[in-house]
């Protein structure tokens, strides 16, 4: 397999599968949106940057008249959808539509990823408020951190099939079947497709280190999206299959014993997640 060389963090450097380059650019539309700041509100700038990709406005429409949220009057058009949903609930949607279209005919190990990254999301921007992180940033980087494995499942069909087919022991062993087939693993890959999407710095690190135990130094961002990726597989969104599945109580208990009572519980947990998955199915 040829690979090339790429920094990912802190100066080290990785081999990277030379496929990935092959990949089409990260949404432009969902990309431009991710660069505006977090607290900005203008909703005219919003509705043009979405207006300019008919495709994602109709999907956002969709989505937004769906029963996730179950509004009584049928949401007509962006600006309407803005003033109802609000900037950030519009933001969140349309990167979940970009990544789903990244998600699409990869094989069939796509739905696992898929519904693990979604999971991830979800959970995020639930617990952000624990760790100090905002809401939508923490959706964001819970959806992106497992774009590396859908990298490979785009441009390695082949090679990372059989890896995600097997039974794992935990995370880590997953992780040593993955980099001794691919040279890298899908959080170093992901890592590299942030840089080369010229996406937020802040998504580079969620990506290559989500799968590192939480620190108390980590940024709020890393501990938030480490501790969602862990409570997703403990309610059984997976992106292999494991031996054992760790525990929820459990998760919480080592990924954050200060503050578990701050937590939602798993049956509240699973039941927006399948609420989202329907509503983008």
């Amino acid at each position: 397999m040829s690979a090339s060389t790429a920094g990912v963090t802190g100066g080290d450097t990785v081999m990277i599968p030379v496929k990935l380059c092959n990949l089409p650019p990260f949404h432009p539309v969902a990309g431009k949106l991710l660069t505006l700041p977090g607290d900005m509100d203008d909703v005219k700038r919003v509705v043009s940057i979405v207006g300019g990709d008919p495709a994602l406005a109709a999907e956002i429409l969709f989505v937004a008249n769906s029963s996730l949220f179950g509004f009584p009057a049928r949401i007509q058009s962006l600006r309407h959808a803005v003033a109802v949903l609000g900037l950030d609930c519009v933001r969140q949607l349309a990167m979940t539509v970009a990544v789903r279209s990244l998600a699409r005919d990869a094989g069939p190990f796509v739905r696992a990823s898929w519904c693990h990254s979604v999971a991830c999301a979800v959970i995020a921007e639930k617990i952000a408020a624990v760790f100090g992180s905002t809401a939508e940033q923490a959706y964001t980087a819970g959806l992106l951190h497992d774009v590396g494995r859908l990298g490979f499942l785009r441009t390695y069909p082949s090679e990372i099939g059989p890896v995600l087919a097997r039974e794992y022991a935990d995370a880590s062993d997953a992780i040593a079947a993955e980099r001794a087939v691919m040279n890298s693993s899908h959080g170093e890959a992901g890592a590299w497709l942030i840089e080369y999407w010229a996406l937020p710095a802040a998504l580079l690190e969620t990506c290559a280190r989500h799968h590192d135990p939480v620190e108390d130094h980590d940024s709020p961002l890393l501990q938030t999206v480490k501790t969602a990726c862990q409570l997703a597989d403990a309610t059984g969104y997976t992106p292999v299959r494991y031996t054992k599945r760790p525990e929820y109580e459990e998760v919480l208990l080592s990924a954050a014993p200060r503050h578990p009572a701050s937590f939602p519980d798993e049956a509240t947990i699973r039941a927006e997640v399948e609420a989202r998955l329907r509503a983008f199915d």
